[in-house]
This record gives C-alpha cells, structure tokens and sequence, in this order.
C-alpha cells in the first residue's frame, strides 16, 4: 500500500495568476540582461579590464533582478491571499534602471568598435 505523497502548500489558490506571469517576464529580462553581459566577455581583446569590469556588473543588476522578483513574488502572493495588493515601484525603477545602462554600454562600446 502505497501513501500518497504530500503535496506543497500552494502560494495562493491560482497558480495562473498575475505573479506567475510576471515572475517568468522577470526572468526573461534577466536572462536577456546575462546574455548581453557574455557579448562583453566576446569583446575582451577590444576593451580589455573595462569588459570584464562591464560584465561583472551586468551579471550582478541581472542577479539582483532575480532576487528581487523573488521577494516581490512572495509579496504578490500574499496580497492575493489577503486581497489587498502594494504596487513596489523602485524594484520596477530598478530593472528599468539597469535594462537602460546594459542597452547603453552595448551601444557605446558598438559605437567604439566600428571607430576604431
């Protein structure tokens, strides 16, 4: 006789509701964000320390976007369980914030490669 195994208890009662869905867009953005810190690494021999000077803060905003999704996913689970929501604006200022500096260091260093 078999016992049936325990089941995890579930953040909240749908588990297609909003912080699933905007969980997976975070860790989108984030894999999108690591994928172009690695083109600094390609760029090594063109930049040489300010690559990897670039790429290990790239690599760390993408960490941080992950870690604070996985905070504001608890939050957001919460608040359905209790029906009452808090928008967090400066995690979304944040990943605005670092997606805008990874796009400007790709276009500055596109820039300084076809000067040169």
């Amino acid at each position: 006789m078999t016992t049936p195994s325990p089941r995890r208890p579930q953040p909240h009662a749908d588990p297609g509701l909003q912080p699933e869905r905007t969980t997976q867009s975070w860790l989108r953005t984030s894999l999108t964000m690591t994928v172009v810190s690695l083109l600094f690494v390609r760029w090594i021999n063109v930049f040489e320390g300010l690559s990897i000077v670039i790429f290990v803060v790239c690599i760390g905003l993408a960490i941080a976007a992950i870690a604070m999704q996985v905070r504001r996913y608890r939050l957001g689970s919460v608040s359905i369980r209790a029906e009452r929501g808090r928008p967090t604006p400066w995690a979304v200022l944040f990943l605005s914030s670092s997606v805008c500096l990874i796009a400007a260091l790709g276009i500055a260093s596109v820039i300084k490669i076809t000067l040169e």
